[in-house]
C-alpha cells in the first residue's frame, strides 16, 4: 500500500509543509501571531521567594478551566523528583490569564495503608503506611447546574521506577471549588477497588455519596456517568474493565467534529474515534503524520469554529520543544505548523525524570465553559518545574498583513498587547504601563531572573529592505541584563542585532562579531533608526539622544532573504539546554544562585514602526 493511501485513511492528517528543527527551541518555525506566554509558578528552592511557599521543584501536569469569569489552573507538585513522595496538588486562579493568585493546596499529601497494595514491588513497602504520589489526566468538570469540581488521583510508587498511573493506585478524589475560591471537603469519587483499595481499608476521605450537599453529590454522579470525561481516567484505573468502554492509552484529549463524531488523541500519535459520545470507540490507530512522542497532545474546537492540535512536534521524548499548533476546518485535516513557545529557559534544579522543554499541554475541555476572548488557552509545564499558560490569538496564523506602526503613549495599561507575541516570566514582567517620565504609556520589559528573560516580538509583512524606527529608554540594573533588539526572518535568523549593556555601551553585532558602537545615558529616551537591505547584506544604525547623533554601517549578522519580525528581549542569550543535555536521570545539577533574583532593570518602548524601502536603494 502506498504512503498516500495510508495517510488518506488516517483520522488525523497533518499536512505540514515543514518539520520542526529541534536543534532550535522554537523548532525554527514561524510563530503563532499573538501568542502570549505567562508564567504562573516559578520553581524556587527558597521557600520565602517561591511562588507557592513550599520550595518544591518538581511541578507538572497542569490543567486549566474557565468558570464564572476566572481561569483556574491546578498542577501536581513533589519536592524534587517525579514519582518520589510527598506529593500534592495546588491550584491558582486568574481573572485574565496573565496574573495569577498564589497557589493554594487543593489535594494535600496523604499516607494510606500499605497492606491493600497489590502492585509491582510490594516487597519494598516495609511499613504499615505508604505515602501517595499524585497523578492526574483530567481535573476540572463543570456540572449542568454550574458547579465546578476538581479531581486528582492518589497513586502509589514503591520506588521511582513504578509509575502511579499503572492501575494499582488508591483512587480518585474530588472537591468542589466555590466562587470565592474556597473549597468543599475532600471526598473519594472512586476507590480503586480492583487495585486493592476500598471504602473499608481507606479512611482518609469518605466517598462523595456521604456528603450532605445533595447538589454536590448529583454533580459527582453526573461526572461519573459522562463517558467522554471518564475515558480520560482509564490508565490510572485500568484494572476496572467493567467500568471503561474500551482499553485506552495515555492522556486522552477529545473533540467533536462537525458531523458529531468524537476524535480522541493520545500520546505517541495514537488516535481513536467515537460516534456515540464515548459509549464505544474504534480500535486505537497510529496516525504517523501527527509526529510526536511521549508528550501530551491537545485537540479542541476553537472559538472561531476551526480546530487546533497542540503538541511537541518531535520524536525525541527527552527534549520536548517547542509547543506547536496546527489548525484546520474539519477536525481531521490540519496544516501550517506554528510555534507557540519561543524558547526554553534552562533546567534549574536536579531531579529524576525531568524531561526538558514545555510539555504536557492541556486546554479547556469542550464540555466546560469557554472564556469567549477569541484566544486558544493552553496550560503546560517547562522542564517539569515551572508552570505556564499561553493565550493565542485566533485565527491561528503565522503571517501578519498589518504594517507595524505602534505608539503606546495613548494605550491603556494592560498585560496584553494585541498583535504582539509576549513571553513573560514572573521575575521578568512585560506590560503596558505609565512611561518612566510620566508622559503617557509605554511598553515596559523588566529583567529580574538570573536564568530567564522576557520577550516582546511583533511579526510584520515580509520586507527585503526596511527602515525600523523606535523610541526607547533602557535602564539596566545588573550586568546580566542587556536589553536586545533583533530583526529576524521567519525562522528566527537575526540579520540585525544590537543591545544596551548595563555600563552604558551600545553593542552591535557586525558580520558575526560584537563591536562597540557608542555610549548612551541610562534612564533617558533615545531614538534609534535601523535601515537594512538583504541584497547588500548591510544595515545602518542611527542613535540620537540629547541632541547627540551616532551613526554607523554594519554587516548583517546572518544572511537572510527578508525580515518579518522584530524582537525586544531583556538578555542577549540564555544558558540554553541543548540536545546533548538530558534531564531524566537527575544528573544535570542545580544552577548556581537560581533562587536569587537580579536587581530589576527596565526597557521602556514608547513607539516602534517598520516600513519597506526599495531594494535598489543603497544603504
Amino acid at each position: 500500500m502506498k504512503d498516500q493511501d495510508l495517510f488518506a485513511r488516517d483520522t488525523v492528517r497533518c499536512h505540514n509543509r515543514e518539520k520542526a528543527d529541534v536543534r532550535f527551541q522554537d523548532g525554527a518555525l514561524p510563530h503563532a501571531v499573538g501568542a502570549h506566554c505567562f508564567q504562573v509558578m516559578r520553581a524556587c528552592r527558597d521557600r520565602a521567594r517561591s511562588t507557592d511557599g513550599f520550595g518544591w521543584t518538581y511541578n507538572h501536569a497542569a490543567m486549566i478551566a474557565w468558570w464564572k469569569g476566572n481561569f483556574y489552573l491546578d498542577y501536581l507538585s513533589d519536592p524534587v523528583s517525579e514519582h518520589v513522595p510527598p506529593s500534592q496538588t495546588l491550584i491558582a486562579r486568574s481573572s485574565d490569564g496573565a496574573v495569577w493568585s498564589r497557589p493554594a493546596v487543593l489535594f494535600p499529601p496523604i499516607c494510606v495503608a500499605s497492606a491493600p497494595y497489590i502492585g509491582p514491588q510490594k516487597e519494598l513497602l516495609t511499613k504499615d503506611t505508604v505515602p501517595c504520589v499524585m497523578h492526574q489526566r483530567m481535573s476540572f468538570f463543570v456540572s449542568s447546574d454550574n458547579r465546578l469540581l476538581a479531581t486528582a488521583f492518589y497513586g502509589i510508587s514503591p520506588d521511582d521506577t513504578v509509575a502511579p498511573n499503572n492501575g494499582y493506585g488508591v483512587g480518585r478524589v474530588v472537591r468542589e471549588i466555590y466562587e470565592d475560591f474556597t473549597f468543599s471537603d475532600i471526598y473519594f469519587l472512586r476507590f480503586n477497588e480492583k487495585g486493592g483499595y476500598t471504602r473499608e481499608n481507606t479512611k482518609n476521605y469518605p466517598p462523595y455519596t456521604e456528603s450532605g450537599d445533595a447538589g454536590f453529590v448529583a454533580a459527582c454522579r453526573e461526572l461519573i456517568e459522562n463517558r467522554l470525561v471518564t475515558q480520560q481516567m482509564w490508565e490510572e484505573e485500568r484494572l476496572d474493565t467493567d467500568y471503561f468502554t474500551q482499553p485506552g492509552a495515555e492522556a486522552l484529549s477529545y473533540y467533536t467534529c462537525p458531523d458529531g463524531e468524537v476524535v480522541g488523541v493520545y500520546k505517541k500519535s495514537l488516535v481513536t474515534r467515537s460516534e456515540d459520545r464515548g459509549e464505544t470507540w474504534t480500535p486505537i490507530e497510529t496516525d504517523h503524520s501527527l509526529e510526536t512522542s511521549t508528550g501530551k497532545v491537545w485537540g479542541q474546537r476553537t472559538a472561531d469554529g476551526r480546530y487546533a492540535l497542540a503538541y511537541n512536534p518531535t520524536t525525541d521524548s527527552a527534549h520536548r520543544w517547542p509547543i506547536a499548533v496546527v489548525s484546520g476546518e474539519n477536525g481531521h485535516d490540519f496544516d501550517e505548523l506554528l510555534a507557540v513557545t519561543p524558547e526554553v529557559s534552562p533546567h534549574k534544579y536536579a531531579g529524576l525524570y525531568k524531561n526538558l522543554g514545555p510539555q504536557y499541554i492541556r486546554g479547556i475541555v469542550e464540555h466546560n465553559p469557554q472564556p469567549g476572548d477569541n484566544r486558544l488557552w493552553l496550560a503546560y509545564t517547562v522542564n517539569k518545574e515551572d508552570v505556564w499558560v499561553s493565550g493565542i490569538s485566533l485565527p491561528l496564523r503565522g503571517v501578519e498583513t498589518e504594517e507595524l506602526n505602534e505608539a503606546f503613549t495613548d494605550r491603556q495599561p494592560s498585560n496584553f498587547v494585541e498583535g504582539w507575541n509576549l513571553y513573560v516570566p514572573l521575575w521578568c514582567p512585560v506590560r503596558i504601563e505609565k512611561a518612566p517620565d510620566g508622559q503617557g504609556q509605554s511598553l515596559c520589559l523588566y529583567d529580574g531572573d538570573p536564568y530567564d528573560r522576557c520577550r516582546a516580538m511583533r511579526v510584520f509583512p515580509e520586507k527585503e529592505a526596511f527602515e525600523a524606527a523606535m523610541r526607547l529608554m533602557p535602564e539596566g540594573a545588573d550586568d546580566k541584563t542587556a536589553f536586545t533588539v533583533e530583526m529576524q526572518d521567519r525562522r528566527g535568523s537575526a540579520a540585525v542585532r544590537f543591545y544596551f549593556r548595563n555600563d552604558g555601551t551600545v553593542i552591535v553585532k557586525n558580520g558575526g562579531r560584537y563591536d562597540e558602537f557608542c555610549t548612551y545615558e541610562k534612564g533617558q529616551w533615545l531614538d534609534v533608526t535601523v535601515r537594512g537591505n538583504r541584497y547588500q547584506n548591510t544595515y545602518t544604525v542611527k542613535l540620537m539622544q540629547n541632541g547627540i547623533v551616532h551613526e554607523a554601517k554594519f554587516k548583517f549578522n546572518l544572511s537572510v532573504f527578508s525580515v518579518e519580525r522584530i524582537l525586544f528581549t531583556s538578555k542577549t542569550t540564555l544558558p540554553f539546554n541543548t540536545l546533548e543535555d538530558c534531564g531524566k536521570w537527575g544528573d544535570l545539577g542545580d544552577l548556581k544562585d537560581a533562587d536569587v533574583p537580579l536587581q530589576k532593570g527596565r526597557l521602556a518602548i514608547a513607539a516602534v514602526s517598520v516600513r519597506s524601502l526599495p531594494l535598489e536603494e543603497i544603504i
